[in-house]
């Protein structure tokens, strides 16, 4: 299988800023040693969330020190973007990282914060302009310097594009892009695309349904069975863990990381997260109507959430995924808000005590015709 390393800090106040730059910084660095195929970074603004808020400058600092780990971004809400200048910035990374780097995309999220109203993008028009945008970013990447103008045409993104990218990527075609989504349409287009899917935390069972559609949507549209057993293993879903000495020190530890995200609610729950986590929900009925009650919901937001145990209690959680047609999983340290010493205890168990029995694969380098002829000579 396959494991990469979110770096998704929470911070309080303006003074944790710099100290949670550091640690994921600090962090990647380390997961790059440690053996991680993939340390990826996401994209927030104006909420708190990730404050280093621009994933492309800390793939620039991080490039260096990665060694063979690829780069990724999860999520770059595409919308957002002035398309062009994101296809110039993408280059850069795919030039610096020799090709290891797989930008996620994704429409945006309404109501976690006000980017949308903020940037000046209607959000009820997000996955119309981002099907524009992914296309454009597409085309821009095939203009050549002879080419008629590229004309964007689309909400936010003015001018035209003369002449030719600057500067060209490493990748023939263009860095690896990939599609962030949970809703299924989204994921099934993804697989039509030829494209890895990034999906938000969920069920594990949930994962494994949404992996499997992804896999027969690019085996619809007619690819072939190694292009689908390539971006399955590109693609990735999300997941908090805790790592203590004991399960019941983890626990301990995901009550104060985690305890009081807000998008619980505990006010009629008593229950501990480790028994929301034991919650039976295999007999959880589809729709909205299940999620009305708070216990109901809390425990799937737990068990979407959090791997939480002792070092063997973690890798036997994890063994699940690749069980179940899983075989990537993003997992987060930086979790709730500024602490790093409960981020670096989870990490460092993690690293000397999961991975090693969890045997876990690296992702190769481009090479031959994935290098656009310019940079063959400059693999690494």
């Amino acid at each position: 299988m396959y494991l990469s390393v979110f770096m998704g800090p929470f911070s309080r106040s303006g003074a944790d800023d710099l100290p949670l730059i550091d640690l994921c910084l600090r962090q990647a660095q380390a997961a790059a040693a440690a053996g991680f195929a993939m340390v990826t970074f996401g994209e927030q603004h104006f909420n708190n969330y990730e404050p280093y808020c621009n994933p492309f400058l800390m793939a620039a600092r991080l490039s260096p020190d990665l060694g063979d780990a690829y780069f990724g971004t999860t999520i770059v809400p595409l919308p957002l973007q002035q398309t062009l200048r994101l296809a110039e910035n993408a280059n850069i990374i795919d030039l610096l990282t020799r090709g290891r780097f797989i930008m996620g995309l994704s429409a945006g999220r309404v109501g976690f914060s006000p980017d949308f109203r903020n940037f000046g993008i209607d959000p009820d028009k997000r996955h119309e302009i981002f099907d524009a945008k992914f296309d454009l970013l597409l085309r821009a990447q095939e203009h050549r310097p002879d080419d008629p103008p590229l004309i964007p045409g689309i909400p936010g993104d003015a001018g035209e594009l003369n002449g030719r990218l600057m500067p060209i990527s490493y990748r023939a075609g263009g860095p690896l892009l990939a599609i962030g989504s949970n809703t299924d349409a989204v994921i099934e287009k993804a697989g039509t695309r030829g494209r890895p899917v990034f999906l938000g935390p969920c069920l594990p069972s949930d994962a494994a349904r949404k992996f499997a559609l992804h896999r027969t949507a690019m085996t619809a549209a007619g690819f072939a069975d190694e292009h689908v057993a390539l971006q399955s293993t590109r693609s990735l879903v999300t997941r908090h863990v805790i790592v203590g000495r004991s399960e019941d020190e983890a626990w301990d530890m995901a009550e104060r990381m985690a305890g009081a995200n807000p998008m619980m609610d505990r006010s009629g729950d008593p229950r501990t997260l480790r028994e929301m986590a034991a919650m039976d929900l295999s007999d959880l009925p589809a729709g909205p109507a299940a999620m009305a009650d708070p216990l109901v919901r809390n425990a799937v937001h737990v068990q979407s959430w959090i791997i939480a145990g002792d070092p063997g209690g973690v890798a036997e959680q994890i063994r699940e995924y690749p069980e179940r047609g899983i075989p990537h999983l993003n997992v987060r340290f930086t979790v709730g808000p500024y602490d790093p010493d409960l981020f670096d205890r989870s990490f460092q168990l993690f690293a000397k005590e999961v991975m090693p029995g969890l045997a876990p694969q690296t992702f190769a380098a481009p090479a031959g015709e994935e290098i656009r002829p310019e940079h063959r000579g400059e693999a690494r």
